[in-house]
């Protein structure tokens, strides 16, 4: 299929309506999404390169009201009418300050909060801070300067690019080892990658960082589950008791763990650049419905074998007396263990569905909802 091209975006807004005209002439075939937070466009018709299919993906700042908005098919353009969640200004039009080409301010749509429609037509005078802001946000080379949004972008870039590299590395190192070695690969696995594996998942503590300091917009529960399990396995079970080490489990735990995020880091890279290719995305948000349920049963499965080992050796457990004046037996944990990793895993799962549903759409094979049109 060939690649489709971009047409040119113009964007305005008030302080509840956002203006979007694609430019693009006798239009066809179109297909819209319309989500709270992204709009896809896709169709043929003449634009800036002549009769093509032309394609729009855009992330918004702030999440918008899907159900309140509108589209419309002219003779030159495709108008769109969208409503926003709260009223307020919004200093740009996407997610991410990034600089789109072909993206582009309309002027006669852009009302600054507080002046009425009526003044807007008589007069076409703007705000000027408000109109360099939103210049310098889309980019423009004479009005942008450096700011901290561009440390938080190579930061984020940086970091993703830094966890895709090293699990890529655990993955691809663990199945280049068993087509090697063959059933001894699967005895060596944490002698092969522990080490660098560990080095991930220390990294992978930051992710439950990076929302508390608004460097991604997204909940802290999340990230935090998964880092703490994946920690507690590796660290607490895997880590301290070698003879957990020589287990197969052990092998196919780590290449379901690299698995998922030899998809999940390349994806965010992407997002934290701006940019997005829908065949990353399904994947994203697709992938993790075999893999999340296979690790959680791995994941069991290595604590069921721990709980003996641990008994034997009474590693992390202690009795009385002691000057603490309390006693704690680590395999009682260890066989509740189950029952949290249910539980986590259950919210978890919900979570993943519900971003697929807005990512995706709401099932595997169903068809997307297109935004509502004006008559």
């Amino acid at each position: 299929m060939a690649e489709t091209l971009s047409p040119f975006v113009y964007w305005g807004q008030t302080s509840d309506i956002i203006s979007l005209k694609i430019a693009l002439r006798n239009t066809e075939d179109e297909e819209v999404q319309l989500t709270e937070d992204s709009l896809s466009f896709r169709a043929s018709g003449d634009g800036v390169k002549g009769n093509n299919m032309y394609s729009v993906q855009l992330s918004f700042y702030l999440p918008i009201d899907p159900e309140n908005s509108r589209y419309r098919k002219t003779d030159t353009c495709v108008e769109f009418q969208i409503k926003k969640t709260a009223t307020e200004t919004w200093p740009r039009l996407t997610e991410a300050r990034i600089k789109l080409p072909w993206l582009k301010i309309d002027f006669d749509k852009f009302m600054v909060e507080g002046e009425s429609e009526e003044e807007n037509n008589s007069q076409q005078e703007f705000d000027q801070d408000m109109i360099k802001k939103v210049t310098a946000e889309l980019g423009d080379p004479g009005t942008a300067k450096s700011s901290p949004t561009d440390f938080k972008l190579n930061y984020l870039v940086a970091y993703n690019l830094f966890q895709f590299v090293g699990f890529a590395y655990i993955f691809f190192g663990l199945i280049i080892s068993n087509f090697r070695k063959g059933v001894e690969a699967k005895h060596t696995a944490f002698e092969t990658v522990g080490t660098q594996l560990m080095v991930c998942q220390v990294a992978a503590i930051l992710e439950a960082l990076h929302p508390m300091l608004g460097l991604v917009r997204t909940g802290v529960v999340a990230p935090l589950a998964q880092v703490l399990g994946r920690n507690f396995i590796l660290f607490a079970l895997i880590l301290q008791e070698p003879r957990l080490q020589e287990r197969p489990v052990v092998f196919y735990l780590f290449v379901v763990w690299s698995g998922i995020e030899v998809v999940r880091y390349p994806y965010y890279m992407l997002q934290s650049a701006g940019w997005e290719l829908r065949v990353v995305t399904w994947l994203r948000y697709t992938i993790w419905i075999p893999l999340y349920p296979l690790g959680m049963l791995l994941e069991g499965t290595v604590v069921f074998m721990a709980v003996p080992l641990f008994e034997e050796t009474g590693f992390f457990s202690f009795s009385l007396p002691n000057s603490a004046n309390m006693a704690f037996y680590f395999p009682y944990l260890l066989s509740a263990y189950p029952l949290i990793l249910a539980g986590v895993g259950y919210l978890l799962l919900r979570h993943m569905y519900q971003q697929r549903k807005k990512k995706v759409g709401p099932g595997l094979f169903a068809p997307r909802i297109p935004a509502k049109k004006t008559r």
